[in-house]
Order: C-alpha cells, then structure tokens, then sequence
C-alpha cells in the first residue's frame, strides 16, 4: 500500500466563526483515513504545510508510521512550529486510521488493547455570573456528567480590582458546589491569563475551601521553570501541557516538576504518535494524563483510542458540538452518564463528509479576541 494523496479540507463554522480543518489521506488500495487540524488562527497555513508534507510521503508505506512521522518533523530540520504541527498531527492521526482499517481493528487495539471498558468525561461549563455558572453546572450534572471544569474568574475579571476578582472568584466556586454539591470533581482553567505567579495563589488561596480539583494553565506556558516554582507551591493539583510541543517540551515541563495532570492536545502536540510516547513518558514519572480537547469529532475520537489503551488516563475534556461540526462527520461520540463508550469500528470508526466542506467554505482566520487592559495594554487571553 502506497500513499497517493493528502487532501486539506477547510470550512468556516458560521455559528461560531472558528475553522474546521480536516485532513484525508488516499492510498493506491482505496484505504484512506481521516484527521483533525488544530485551528491555531492562520488556518489557511494548513493547507500549505499538508501539502509541503504530502510531497515528503507521497509512495510511501502509510503503515509505517513511525517512520514517515520522523520523516515529516526531521525533515524541517528546525523545530515545527504550530501550524506545521497542527498538520502533521492531524496526517499522523489519518495515518493510524488507514493503519486500523487495513487490519480491521480499532485503533486502540493497535495500542495494547483496551484497560477501561469506558471513558471517564468531564464537561465544560459557563457563565458570566456566579448563578449563570452554577445553573449551567447543575444541568449537566443532571446528564450524569460527575466532573466539570469552568473559568475562576468572571469574564469581565481584567476590569476590576484584584481584591473584587478575588471575591467574584469565590462567589463563583461557592455557588457551583450549592448547586451540585461537594462529590462533583470541580476544575478551574486560568486560560494563561494570569501572568504573576503570586496572582495565582492568591487565586487558588481562596477557593480552597470548596476543595478545588485542579487550577490549568495557570501561568504562561513559555516558561517551564516558573511553572515549576509555583506547582511548589500550589495548594491544588497543577493541570498544563495543551500548548506545548511533542514530546521534548513536555519532558521539559517535567523535570522542571511543573505539572501534576499532563494536558496533551493531540491536534497539535504531533498527533496520536506523540500522545502515546508522553503518556509513557508520564507513567513512568507518576503523572496522569487528562488529554485537552476543545477541537471537533474527529479529535474527540482520536483521544478516545488514545484513553482506552492508557493506564494513566485520568479524564477526557468534552464539550458541546455546534450544529456545522456535528454535520461535519458521519456521527459523534456523546458521553452517557459521565462517560464515554468505546469508539467502534476498524481504524478511528467515523469519516469525514466532504460535501459539507463545499457548502460552507472557508471565509476568514479565526481571531481568539483581543482583550486590553483598563490602561489599554495587550493582556494575554
């Protein structure tokens, strides 16, 4: 078998105005996988760099996995940045999906085999006030969902005082656990906001009494040291690692003894290939891996093959799917009661539908949102 083809697919989601961009690799046998690219905001970046890597594969063996993925990153010689990452995770992804179906076995039996029968999710929630959050969080723990994650902070947090985000913070945390109670695990995403590391324990300092699960991406990422002074100081769990870079800077958060949960994106760290090598490399230093995902199906089934052969899996990050990325696929994968089922069928089990990507095409890069300062300086988002 022989690859022929690596097609990029790009289409604006016009409810949300983020990017679906897909990858489809062809072969010379009619196999072909699928894969998700991460849309890091340059999205029509990917298409250039999956072609820039199609030139590199074309005829070879896409079973040999291993080995095209150091032919793809070696080849650039310099460190891949986030676009090309993006898109040769999500060729690595397709790779292991034609791999699957050629041996008509699921992924994760090309991993090991399965350790769980199912998927442990936890949901993420929302809310501009603290009774916004806590009636978001007591619906979905109405769906059987045991774990949840939210923002500390209000969205409107950089336009007051510290001391009333602080307090805001708390009300925040005080009126989830009213609503669902103290047995719900309650994470908290600082979305790198936060630059001062004492910020964050003052945060982390007064939501401790409602017994906090993790505190993610509490400091910038850049800096790996800093980030291990605080875990030192920490009085929850340290949760990062989304946007970090194969396995090199995620071993060098490690040993800097800055993390506690291992936060790997698989649409951007180098695909399923990479995730497998850092959970091994977390296992054997005592760490959990709980894989972020913000991204669309075709990830979330990724991650499940990745989470089903995983000894160290913790929990898989979900979220609610718009209506354009759901139509982007042949089906989804939903959380029944907290928890995932195990993905079905030969390779990653789920395909992409194209005719969806003609009907809604790309229209503009994805901007996060620039926020400012109440000075009017650039804060981080």
């Amino acid at each position: 078998m022989k690859i022929t083809k690596i097609k990029c697919l790009v289409s604006t989601d016009e409810s949300s105005g983020h990017n679906l961009v897909y990858v489809k690799t062809l072969t010379d046998e009619g196999v072909y996988g699928v894969g998700e690219v991460y849309h890091v905001g340059p999205d029509m970046a990917s298409p250039y760099w999956v072609q820039y890597f199609e030139e590199q594969l074309i005829a070879q063996n896409p079973m040999e996995i291993e080995r095209n993925w150091a032919l793809c990153y070696q080849g650039a010689r310099f460190p891949t940045g986030s676009s090309g990452l993006a898109a040769l995770s999500a060729i690595d992804q397709s790779l292991w999906d034609i791999t699957g179906k050629a041996l008509n076995k699921p992924v994760y039996e090309l991993f090991g085999g399965k350790v769980r029968d199912k998927i442990r999710a936890y949901f993420d929630i929302h809310g501009d006030t603290p009774d916004q959050l806590a009636e978001d969080a007591r619906l979905n723990v109405d769906k059987g969902f045991t774990a949840l994650k939210a923002s500390p902070l209000s969205p409107q947090w950089r336009d007051m005082r510290w001391n009333d985000a602080l307090a805001d913070a708390r009300e925040r945390f005080k009126a989830v656990r009213a609503a669902v109670g103290d047995h719900i695990d309650v994470g908290f995403d600082a979305h790198a906001a936060i630059f001062e590391p004492i910020r964050v324990l003052e945060l982390t300092d007064v939501m401790m009494e409602f017994n906090p699960w993790f505190m993610e991406e509490p400091i910038r990422m850049e800096n790996r040291h800093e980030m291990g002074e605080l875990r030192k100081k920490m009085p929850c769990a340290l949760a990062t690692g989304e946007c970090l870079y194969t396995k090199f800077e995620i071993l060098e958060l490690i040993r800097e003894g800055g993390v506690d949960i291992l936060q790997p994106e698989v649409c951007i760290v180098g695909g399923l290939t990479e995730m497998r090598k850092i959970a091994f490399i977390a296992e054997a230093h005592d760490l959990v891996v709980a894989p972020h995902n913000p991204m669309g199906p075709l990830a979330t089934v990724s991650n499940l093959h990745l989470d089903a052969a995983t000894s160290n899996f913790l929990v898989q990050e979900s979220r609610k799917l718009t209506p354009a990325e759901i139509s982007s696929v042949t089906h989804v994968s939903e959380a029944i009661d907290g928890y995932f089922p195990l993905p079905e069928g030969p390779g990653l089990g789920i395909d992409i539908i194209e005719e969806r990507f003609k009907e809604f095409p790309y229209k503009s890069s994805f901007h996060r949102g620039d926020r400012v300062n109440p000075d009017n300086s650039i804060a981080y988002i």
